[in-house]
């Protein structure tokens, strides 16, 4: 079973820090109900606050996690 869910989240990076809300997607394993849910896909979701961020490379921090990423020409994309 999946479902989206929502977190609070920070993003740092080129000097920034800013609070933001993060989308992401929750996997239960069925026939397990001891089993821990695996979260995926993280997404910076867009706001104000978000917009204003300069192009460069960042890292969001949400649900525990730090997931790395860049941002050129306004959009967000994944990073290794």
């Amino acid at each position: 079973m999946q479902e989206t869910v929502i977190f609070s989240g920070t993003i740092i990076g080129e000097g920034q820090r800013v609070e933001c809300e993060v989308r992401a997607t929750k996997s239960l394993l069925d026939g397990d109900p001891s089993a821990r849910p695996v979260f995926s896909g993280y997404t910076a979701m867009e706001s104000d606050a978000t917009d204003q961020l300069p192009d460069g490379n960042y890292d969001l921090l949400a649900n525990g996690e730090r997931i790395r990423f860049r941002r050129s020409d306004g959009r967000f994309f994944s990073r290794s």
